[in-house]
Formats: C-alpha cells, structure tokens, sequence
C-alpha cells in the first residue's frame, strides 16, 4: 500500500480506536519503571492529544494538522539517553501489535519514530548537564 493513500485514523479503527490506543501507549509510558519519570509532572491528556495530531499530521495520507512544538523543542529540557528512546519505541511496538495495527501502518510509525531518535537524545556534554 503506497505511502499517501491511506489515512492513519482510518487505519487503526477510527478516532475512538485511535485514542485507546494512545491512552494504552501513555498508560504504559507513565507506569513504567524506566522512563515513567520523564511523565512525573505531564498532563497525559493533553500528550495522548497531542501524539494523536502529531502522527495523523506525519503519516499515511497525513489528513491532521499539528500545531504544537517541534519534537526538538519539546525534549529539549529533557534529560533522554538511548535506553530510555529504545524502551519508549519497544512500549510503541507492543502496542501497536496489541491493536493490530496494519503491517504498513506499523511500518510507516516505527519509522517516523525512530527519525526521532536523533532529536530527542543527549550525548555527552549535554547528557551529563542534562
């Protein structure tokens, strides 16, 4: 299936399916005991919103709008090594197989996540200030 002609929030199910799922993700997130404290002080209402717009602006026929933060921005002050991203997209991947989410779905989030990776990091210096 191409790239542009499908709709994320179709994909999953609809707008109700696609909130359950980014409750269950948060869920998992704000519970977990290696990076749930990155979520101490969060509205998780207001992150589910935001993820949701986020990646319905980023993928398939990319419907949303997304007017919050760059993701650079809004992790800047955050203090994210390596294990703590692997671990959030490890909680991604569980949840989207959880929802059976379309193979090509899975696929195209991964990746856009994992183009994260690189905007959220702190390495060295900047880890050690952090």
């Amino acid at each position: 299936m191409s790239e542009t002609n499908w709709d994320v929030i179709e994909e999953v199910g609809g707008e109700a399916c696609m909130e359950k799922l980014m409750r269950e993700f948060y869920d998992r997130l704000f519970d977990d005991v290696f990076v749930g404290f990155f979520f101490r002080n969060s509205d998780k209402e207001h992150l589910i919103r935001s993820q949701i717009a986020y990646v319905h602006a980023n993928l398939g026929s990319r419907r949303g709008t997304y007017e919050g933060p760059s993701i650079r921005k809004a992790h800047e002050d955050l203090p994210i090594l390596a294990g703590h991203f692997d671990r959030r997209h490890t909680i991604l991947t569980q949840v989207l197989d959880d929802f059976d989410v379309p193979e090509h779905v899975q696929k195209a989030w991964l990746s856009l996540d994992r183009a994260m990776r690189p905007m959220v990091l702190k390495q060295g210096k900047q880890a050690r200030e952090g």
